[in-house]
């Protein structure tokens, strides 16, 4: 039995073809500048990070309704159940990289509404929720089920805009807590690549600064997946600092890389 590992390409396919039909795409693309989101209800699968802090990361491609990139702090709760811990516990046990979660059909933008959205249901996996090969696979790969996902920090939340300048070096978002930090390329458009992986710096940011990530950039090395950050050799970067034309020299220890795709971000 095959799984929906297509879906959300389909389904943007099948919208844009509806909205082109109808006429009604510049409606919509307004609509969603002035605040007032068109966007419909989806399933919008995130990558999921850490052993202390929970983060997830919002997998997106270059078309409505997953057309942001957003990255949460945030807490699994259950009545009756702690999936917390049954995660924490699962990734230390198996030394697996990949965890996902697929939530219920909801508004990705409601997230940063004027009352926000700070709370919704998912089903915990390990691995890609969306790549097994089949529906028996799957259910063998889901670590907890009907869990809610709270929100407790909005780290970064960002549309794609079709007129951004593409990045010319790689430039990363650091975030995280105390000793557990994560680098997350900044995605602007397309071709273009999302990768999330652990790293280790000297530099003494509070977690303060790191509750709204911090924008780092990588001189020589282009904006393209294979410059992309990897491996154990330190790398050299700058701090961006809003305003602040004398950037802060910083040096990047990797980690793991838990996730990277450029095939759904290629278009």
């Amino acid at each position: 039995m095959k799984t929906n590992q297509y879906h959300r390409r389909d389904f943007l396919k099948v919208a844009a073809a509806a909205a082109f039909g109808a006429g009604c795409w510049k409606l919509s693309a307004a609509a969603v500048s002035s605040g007032n989101s068109a966007d419909p209800p989806s399933v919008h699968g995130m990558l999921i990070v850490g052993e202390q802090t929970v983060y997830v990361s919002h997998l997106p491609m270059f078309g409505s309704p997953h057309d942001y990139q957003v990255i949460l702090e945030v807490t699994f709760t259950k009545p009756g159940g702690d999936p917390q811990t049954t995660y924490f516990n699962d990734r230390k046990r198996t030394g697996k990289k990949l965890y996902t979660l697929e939530p219920e059909r909801f508004v990705l933008t409601d997230l940063a509404a004027a009352t926000p959205l700070r709370s919704f249901k998912a089903n915990l996996y390990r691995g890609h929720f969306e790549r097994f090969r089949t529906e028996r696979a799957k259910e063998a790969a889901r670590i907890a089920q009907g869990v809610d996902v709270n929100v407790t920090k909005v780290i970064h939340f960002r549309k794609f805009d079709p007129d951004a300048a593409k990045l010319s070096q790689l430039e990363y978002l650091l975030f995280g807590k105390g000793a557990e930090l994560f680098l997350a390329h900044t995605i602007t458009k397309p071709p273009d690549f999302d990768q999330v992986l652990s790293a280790q710096t000297t530099h003494g940011f509070t977690d303060q600064e790191l509750s709204h990530g911090v924008s780092i950039d990588v001189p020589g090395k282009a904006n393209q997946s294979n410059q992309r950050i990897k491996g154990t050799s330190p790398v050299s970067g700058r701090i961006k600092a809003a305003g602040d034309t004398a950037l802060t020299a910083i040096t990047l220890q990797p980690g793991k890389e838990f996730y990277f795709e450029e095939d759904e971000l290629a278009e």
